[in-house]
């Protein structure tokens, strides 16, 4: 059963992530039918299935969900090991669980379940915001704040969010080019996260990079700026596991081919 609970977690991050497009994609008419099938093939309670999406759902705005608790290391795990798949990669991931078809692959369901552990990673803090508690509205309330004070330079606002740049926007003027990315904390304490990218991005950039902090997003958001992070903040660097989808062709098959 506890197998069958960590799969999912991957199932229910699907779900959240990818809302309407996920439902469509797995041939559900809506959230009851999905809720209802998932617990039949995966043997977990059907509130299970709708509770485990919403711990998610934060993340990605399109529900409130359950912002006002922490994210569990195992939810935090899967989160992070999975946000630079793309919808049809991680389809197939979910397909397979749902199928049964993972739970014969041996190497590729011990990577799964060791990603979702909940003992693993322990000393990392329940408390650090995966792209704020609802990363829109965060870079929504910096746009607007933005537009208002000019802060914390002039200039016209660029969105580079799509870009995979190391930051969320760039700003532009005659004398000036600033790089913001923005974080956001459901309450007024919390840690941050950065990728890799972003932070070697805060390196290079030095005081042309600033984070924008929204905190107490969900109650009375406060707006705050850090310039040059990486020389202001003390962080530590974690290697986590990923999540991707290859397709291998064994020498036998290459072999085949060229005979």
């Amino acid at each position: 059963m506890e197998i069958n609970h960590k799969l999912t977690l991957y199932v229910a991050y699907y779900l959240a992530r990818f809302d309407k497009i996920a439902l469509k994609n797995l041939g559900y008419k809506n959230w009851e039918s999905s809720f209802l099938d998932i617990s039949n093939k995966l043997d977990v309670k059907k509130h299970s299935v709708r509770n485990w999406r919403d711990e998610f759902d934060p993340l990605f705005g399109y529900r409130a969900g359950w912002y006002q608790r922490p994210m569990s290391p195992s939810r935090t795990n899967v989160a992070l090991a999975l946000e630079n798949l793309d919808e049809p990669e991680l389809r197939v991931i979910v397909e397979d669980i749902l199928s049964g078809k993972i739970q014969s692959d041996t190497e590729n369901l011990n990577h799964l379940l060791s990603i979702a552990d909940e003992n693993s990673d322990k000393d990392r803090t329940s408390s650090f915001i995966l792209r704020g508690p609802t990363g829109k509205r965060a870079e929504q309330l910096f746009i607007e704040y933005h537009r208002i004070n000019n802060v914390p330079i002039a200039g016209e606002l660029i969105d580079t969010r799509d870009l995979g740049c190391g930051y969320d926007f760039e700003i532009k003027s005659e004398s000036n080019q600033h790089f913001i990315e923005v974080k956001g904390l459901a309450s007024n304490i919390g840690g941050l996260l950065f990728t890799n990218k972003e932070w070697e991005t805060a390196k290079k950039e030095g005081a042309k990079y600033t984070v924008c902090l929204v905190s107490n997003i969900n109650d009375s958001p406060e707006i705050s700026f850090i310039n040059d992070p990486f020389s202001k903040l003390n962080s530590r660097k974690n290697i986590i596991q990923t999540v991707q989808v290859q397709w291998s062709v064994s020498n036998n098959e290459l072999q085949y081919i060229n005979d």
